[in-house]
This record gives structure tokens, sequence and C-alpha cells, in this order.
């Protein structure tokens, strides 16, 4: 009887819903508004407060509760616009449609770039090395 339970939940067919990649969008958009308008308040006001310093020091909990307010009227005015919406669910849609390399091909081209990079350096190296003693002998001249 728990095998036929465990089949019924394994066989929910589960499609892909954009929508709740758009709302995890939108809310790390938040958070990450909140984090700079934060900052942007805090420095603002201590630029201000170094020409009048009638208004007093910055207040880190003023300044984070005035990013905070940015962050969330900006977050809401964008959430609700609906061609906003559609079009971060359409974003997350095609990336769902990317396929990622494996782990071998992952592994070929990182070792590929490797390679490369040792090649590059062994080249430039190997002419920076002939350029500097030209150099040398000319101004030795």
């Amino acid at each position: 009887m728990s095998t036929t339970r465990r089949r019924k939940k394994h066989d929910i067919d589960r499609e892909f819903d954009p929508t709740r990649w758009a709302h995890l969008t939108f809310a790390l958009g938040g958070f990450m508004g909140a984090w700079v308008f934060s900052n942007l308040a805090e420095d603002t006001w201590a630029i201000l407060w170094s020409y009048w310093p009638q208004i007093g020091r910055p207040n880190p909990f003023t300044a984070n509760g005035i990013g905070i307010a940015l962050a969330l009227l900006g977050t809401l005015i964008a959430w609700r616009r609906e061609r906003w919406f559609k079009f971060v669910c359409e974003v997350a849609v095609e990336v769902s449609q990317v396929i990622w390399p494996t782990r071998a091909e992952t592994r070929a081209a990182t070792i590929v770039v490797i390679v490369i990079t040792l090649i590059c350096s062994v080249l430039l190296s190997g002419m920076d090395l002939f350029w500097s003693s030209i150099t040398d002998w000319l101004y030795g001249i």
C-alpha cells in the first residue's frame, strides 16, 4: 500500500512554471536594491553632512530604513508592471531550455582553456624577454 502512494507521489507531472521564477527574481532584486539604496542613502548623508554639519552625522538605522523603503517601492512598482513581469517570465522560459554541458564536457573545456592560457603565457613571456633584451641593448649604446 505504501508503494502505491510513493508511485502516485512521484508520478505527478510537474510542468515548468516561469511565474514562480519571476517572483523569485523580483524578490531577489528587491533585496539587492535594499542593499544598494541603503548604502547610497548613508553615503549621500555623509556627503551632505560634510558640507552642512548641522544636519548631524549619518545614522545607519535611518539610512537603512530609507534604503529599504526605496527598494520596496521600486520592487513593487516593477513587480506590478505587466510588461516587465511577462519579460522576466519569458527569460525564465528561455533559460529553462538551455542545454547545460555535462561534467565531461566541462572538464575538457577547462583543460583546453588552461593549456591555451599556459601557451599564451609562455609566448608572451618570451616576447617580453626578447624585447627587454633589445631595449637594454639599445639603451646601452
